[in-house]
């Protein structure tokens, strides 16, 4: 695993990396899609290896987008998805 993902203790489920990320000492969940993951991030296929890959290649707007998110309420996971990477 690289150092992004190290950090945000990123794991594989289902499709996603499941990471979690410290904003002014909250920590929240987050889960980014494959689909994100390979429409912006250049993942080569559905594998665990190719998503983590592609997360580590797109820590800085992962990162942006996350951080983003945090004035969202949630009860659990916050889901980022092809619409947060839009341009």
């Amino acid at each position: 695993m690289g150092t992004f993902a190290n950090k945000t203790h990123a794991r594989v489920e289902n499709d996603v990396v499941v990471f979690s990320l410290s904003l002014n000492g909250e920590e929240r969940q987050f889960e980014i899609s494959g689909d994100a993951l390979r429409e912006y991030f250049g993942a080569e296929d559905n594998s665990g290896s190719a998503l983590l890959r592609a997360f580590e290649r797109g820590c800085e707007k992962i990162q942006k987008a996350a951080e983003a998110a945090f004035n969202t309420p949630t009860d659990g996971v916050t889901a980022l998805g092809t619409g947060d990477f839009d341009d």
